[in-house]
């Protein structure tokens, strides 16, 4: 015979249970992570940029390099999305950081951008060259490491 369920064990439960599932990581915890994984991103594309200049690397193991690192800096950036600010300190967190995000995306597709047309004559605003794309990633990678120092998740 089975005992019937109490109800004052069953409200504990359920109140465990929301607690638990309403809970998600906090805003700085999310974001350093973020921020870690599109400044690896960001600076990884750099990296492949210069080894291109070297002539150490090809323009295809540099064109799978930079799309590859667009899939991180996709995933870093929806990893925040995912997160909801509660404080004003935490939703000026979250929003400096997307636009952080939203930069090195922009950086990362001038590089793709670039490569896909360094074989076209000189550089235009439609065709930009690769030392500019090299810029901009620099540019984006001094921004998302001052925000990892902010963070204290710096490597």
């Amino acid at each position: 015979m089975a005992c019937p369920p109490n109800p004052a064990v069953l409200g504990i439960l359920a109140s465990c249970c929301l607690a638990l599932c309403s809970c998600g990581a906090p805003v700085e915890q999310t974001a350093a992570g973020a921020i870690n994984q599109a400044a690896s991103a960001v600076e990884s594309s750099a990296l492949a940029l210069d080894l291109l200049a070297g002539e150490r690397a090809g323009t295809p193991v540099v064109e799978t390099s930079l799309e590859d690192m667009s899939g991180e800096l996709e995933e870093a950036r929806k990893e925040l999305q995912d997160t909801l600010p509660e404080t004003a300190a935490e939703r000026e967190l979250h929003q400096r950081s997307s636009k952080a995000l939203e930069r090195a995306e922009g950086a990362l597709s001038r590089a793709r951008h670039a490569l896909a047309a360094k074989d076209f004559p000189g550089p235009t605003q439609e065709n930009p060259d690769l030392g500019a794309a090299r810029a901009a990633l620099a540019a984006s990678s001094a921004e998302l490491g001052q925000l990892r120092e902010q963070l204290g998740s710096g490597r």
